[in-house]
């Protein structure tokens, strides 16, 4: 792929200096993507990447009301979730696949090319891994014409409801839509969109890139176009920059890019200042594009501008995201999707102790989340299920909370802080638990367990929490009967307590 890369490089970049026909040919981006500046990856001969950035003040479309289209929701194989089925609910990263040259009785041609595309990028990693994050829907669009424009050849010209066309911009794999369209069409979702695909009724190679729009396109009937829209994702969901090295100044002359994966900094300067990717030096992850280290040439220059390995998803197609590349698509989707998806009972209501709590983590494939539970800050011995039974702690009566906390320990995040900030995530529960053996606070363990006994372990437990006002030691209010906790601890708590203690059961 190397060989097939330089051997493209006096090719250039043509598209730049043709913004304006360029423009007019794609149309203009939905009211809410990036206008001004627009990057385009695009497809070429054998594979290799190529891109471009078109600039200007581009005016918003007026369009006609879209009329509602049938949706499907898919599963990440690509396939129909049947009606009736139990839908992906909470937050979820929202997929939609939009087609162009699809004539009524080709929808079912165009289902295929959906699932195809689908099955291309969640077997690639992290997106593999991460499919249960997505929550993809197919809009059947349809248009009066079959195929789309300049295919096979220029100047075929077809009527079709998104507008895409190749040769756009005089490059002939370069494979645009109207991205205004498109978007509206998406919005048919019922969640809205994260991210579009838009699929062309075409087996031509070919595709493209909208990083501003949150778009790519893909011919449907070439299976290799899919991994374009892979590279693009890249961009879009993980802010990834460009590896290859042709389309810019031969050396870089900016600053540190904002990209995760592209730096000025050499090796040993990047371990001895710790930046970027620097966890990640020297490892060796043949699935993830083999070693890890600063390879001189990325965003567009061959000097002066690293990117992490030799020859990943983001420099050429058909090749694995390397492991920076990785763990910054994961802390990108973790910002839209949260490791806990439910609780059971709601954190809002006070339990009695005689509950079983339950979490529902986030799924995911082949990296079950870490649980940990824990009652007044200290660890639950061997509790790392999704369920835990309250009944079975013999909870101390009075104040207690509850907390559990869900962590993403997968081995593609190195950095502790965005684990710490992104993928972890923590609910609690307050108890209120009734008074039964009052003085049968701890049964040794110090965690507040009951044994049904009242001995040393008792008093050290409570005079622990009642030097430091803990609310474990709050047992009475002012000497109410019943007794009642007060959220304060005083005289009265320790009076209580030395009455009941000297009762014992």
């Amino acid at each position: 792929m190397m060989q097939h890369a330089a051997t493209m490089m006096g090719l250039g970049l043509a598209l730049v200096t043709a913004a304006g026909a360029l423009a007019q040919v794609v149309g203009t981006p939905p009211a809410d993507a990036a206008t001004g500046e627009i990057a385009r990856d695009f497809v070429g001969r054998n594979g290799v990447v190529r891109g471009c950035v078109i600039t200007g003040e581009i005016p918003p479309a007026i369009l006609p009301a879209t009329p509602r289209m049938n949706v499907v929701q898919l599963d990440t194989n690509g396939l129909e979730i049947p009606m009736g089925v139990e839908r992906v609910a909470g937050d979820r990263i929202d997929l939609v696949l939009v087609g162009d040259g699809y004539q009524a009785n080709q929808l079912g041609t165009y289902a295929t090319h959906a699932t195809n595309a689908m099955a291309s990028l969640f077997n690639t990693e992290p997106f593999k891994t991460y499919a249960p994050f997505f929550r993809v829907y197919r809009v059947d669009v349809v248009s009066t014409d079959s195929g789309v424009d300049n295919d096979p050849t220029e100047g075929i010209l077809r009527n079709t409801a998104l507008g895409m066309a190749f040769w756009c911009g005089g490059t002939e794999r370069l494979l645009c839509v109207n991205t205004s369209l498109a978007a509206s069409f998406a919005n048919q979702a019922p969640n809205g969109r994260d991210q579009v695909l838009a699929i062309a009724n075409s087996t031509k190679y070919g595709g493209a890139g909208y990083t501003g729009a949150e778009m790519a396109t893909t011919s449907g009937g070439n299976g290799s176009s899919a991994q374009i829209a892979i590279h693009e994702f890249g961009h879009s969901l993980g802010n990834l920059a460009d590896e290859y090295d042709y389309g810019g100044p031969v050396t870089y002359a900016g600053g540190e890019p904002g990209s995760y994966n592209s730096s000025i900094y050499p090796s040993a300067t990047m371990l001895s200042q710790q930046r970027k990717w620097w966890r990640w030096l020297g490892v060796n992850n043949a699935a993830f594009d083999g070693v890890v280290s600063t390879y001189e040439g990325s965003s567009y220059s061959q000097l002066g501008v690293y990117r992490p390995t030799n020859n990943s998803m983001m420099r050429a197609l058909g090749r694995p995201f390397n492991l920076p590349s990785a763990e910054n698509l994961i802390i990108e989707f973790y910002k839209i999707v949260e490791p806990i998806t439910q609780v059971n009972p709601p954190t809002t209501q006070v339990l009695n102790g005689s509950e079983i709590a339950q979490v529902t983590p986030i799924g995911t494939v082949g990296n079950p989340l870490a649980i940990e539970w824990r009652v007044d800050g200290v660890v639950v011995p061997g509790a790392t299920g999704t369920n835990l039974s309250l009944a079975g702690l013999n909870l101390a009566g009075g104040t207690h909370t509850l907390s559990v906390t869900v962590t993403d320990n997968t081995f593609m995040v190195r950095d502790p802080n965005a684990r710490a900030t992104w993928m972890t995530q923590s609910k609690q529960w307050n108890l209120n638990v009734p008074l039964q053996c009052a003085a049968d606070l701890d049964n040794g363990s110090g965690t507040g367990t009951r044994d049904n006994a009242v001995d040393i372990n008792d008093l050290l437990y409570f005079l622990g929490r009642f030097e430091s006002g803990a609310s474990a030691a709050d047992l009475d209010n002012d000497g109410l009967n019943p007794p009642q906790p007060d959220g304060g601890v005083d005289i009265n708590d320790l009076l209580f307590f030395l009455m009941r203690f000297e009762g014992g059961c």
